[in-house]
């Protein structure tokens, strides 16, 4: 698929030039040997690998190939302002030509947001088919206790060695299985944002992430069949290709929506006090939360006077955000408002036409019911409820998370929309 992502790069049928930086993705055992001829091709001098407590081992065998640096953070490590100080220090101690992340999903956005600051390129080495972020332009991040976005770089090339990433846990295999699920929620939000204002759509893009997804769930319906790393290549392949469309559309809308913004919210501990869950796994456990919801919506028939006319001002009522988010309410309200007015929230944009509902129930038919989605996750091994992963099982609990996880991005989703809609 990666001669897929090079063609839309090239010549789009949508008209517009889309970007990548990253032209060359090695998936074989001889990826490091591929990175080692890479650096010296690009007459890369200094070298400076990040990985963490987990994954230094596959560091110590990335310089059995070629001399580096190292940066190794706290194998529980965050990607956080604390631990972004951290490799920046030893960045200003090494002074590199290069970056090369060596980790999973927290690793890469320490070491994408570190190569954004300090005007550095990096190349990525993924250890886990854990999260679809190696080869994004985003680096999510909790930044001061708010989990926030931020424009980064992509890689200059990936290398990921097989042996590597399915010697992996398989719990992280099975969080990239939650993470690439997930899109499938994405991609329909992305199309209601089509539908209700008019959010362009690069039709070759969404195609590609759908083909991603579509991979990734023949692979777990396949994976009794299959030997692990073949199984495991088959979730990474899904996982690059959906990274790749992110790095395609300059935002991370084909592959976040609803789902993730579930997830955004118990990693800010904003209704729970503990979080047990992945990446991934969070994901997995917001898809199957979003997806109930629409259904039952779609069931019963979305009331659409509502939905085009919210209240923006209940809607964005810091008195109704402050027992929430506390000490976060200010950031959230400046991420929801961008230029401090009502007008500037995506919701003000919402339109509705004769067609709207038939457009939405079209789309709506692209996403498995619940219990098709909840059998494939069982099958991958992935959590599929709140309690696995150590939060609360309550339906108390679920409505309040659906309640205020749109507020986490301005980004609309269909959730958002019913959410502004149900205050009226």
């Amino acid at each position: 698929m990666f001669q897929n992502v090079l063609a839309i790069h090239s010549a789009c049928s949508c008209g517009k030039k889309h970007p990548l930086l990253t032209k060359e993705c090695v998936v074989s055992k001889e990826a490091a040997l591929a990175m080692r001829d890479y650096i010296a091709a690009n007459n890369f001098r200094r070298p400076l690998i990040v990985a963490d407590e987990n994954t230094v081992v596959f560091a110590e065998n990335l310089l059995a190939r070629f001399p580096a640096a190292k940066a190794v953070v706290d194998g529980h490590a965050h990607a956080t302002e604390v631990y972004v100080a951290e490799v920046e220090s030893v960045i200003d101690a090494e002074k590199p030509d290069v970056l090369i992340a060596c980790g999973s999903g927290s690793v890469h956005d320490i070491t994408r947001y570190c190569a954004k600051e300090k005007g550095l390129p990096f190349l990525s080495y993924p250890t886990a088919a854990s999260v679809d972020g190696f080869v994004s332009g985003v680096a999510a991040m909790t930044w001061h206790g708010q989990k926030l976005t931020f424009p980064s770089v992509p890689p200059l090339a990936c290398f990921a060695d097989p042996e590597v990433f399915s010697s992996a846990p398989e719990r992280l295999t099975a969080s990239g299985v939650g993470d690439v699920l997930g899109k499938w929620v994405s991609l329909f939000d992305w199309r209601v944002g089509q539908i209700l204002t008019g959010e362009p759509v690069c039709e070759e893009i969404f195609a590609l992430e759908a083909e991603a997804v579509s991979e990734a769930a023949d692979a777990v319906r396949s994976r009794s069949v299959m030997s692990r790393e073949a199984y495991t290549e088959k979730i990474m392949n899904a996982l690059l290709i959906s990274g790749l469309t992110i790095q395609l559309n300059e935002t991370s809308r084909p592959a976040s929506g609803a789902e993730h913004h579930l997830s955004h919210l118990w990693e800010m501990h904003r209704i729970n006090e503990k979080n047990d869950g992945l990446h991934g796994e969070q994901v997995a456990v917001g898809m199957l939360a979003a997806v109930r919801r629409y259904d039952a919506e779609l069931s019963k028939g979305i009331d659409y006077e509502k939905l085009a006319s919210p209240d923006l001002a209940k809607t964005m009522c810091r008195e109704d955000l402050l027992p929430v988010f506390r000490e976060l309410t200010d950031g959230i309200l400046r991420e929801n408002l961008p230029d401090g007015t009502l007008a500037s929230s995506s919701l003000a944009k919402i339109r509705v036409t004769g067609d709207t509902d038939e457009r939405i129930r079209r789309a709506a038919e692209e996403v498995p019911k619940p219990e098709e989605i909840e059998a494939l996750l069982h099958a991958a091994g992935t959590p599929t409820s709140p309690a696995d992963i150590g939060l609360d099982d309550s339906p108390e609990f679920i409505e309040k998370s659906l309640r205020y996880a749109p507020y986490v991005r301005n980004r609309l989703t269909l959730l958002k929309a019913l959410t502004a809609a149900k205050k009226l």
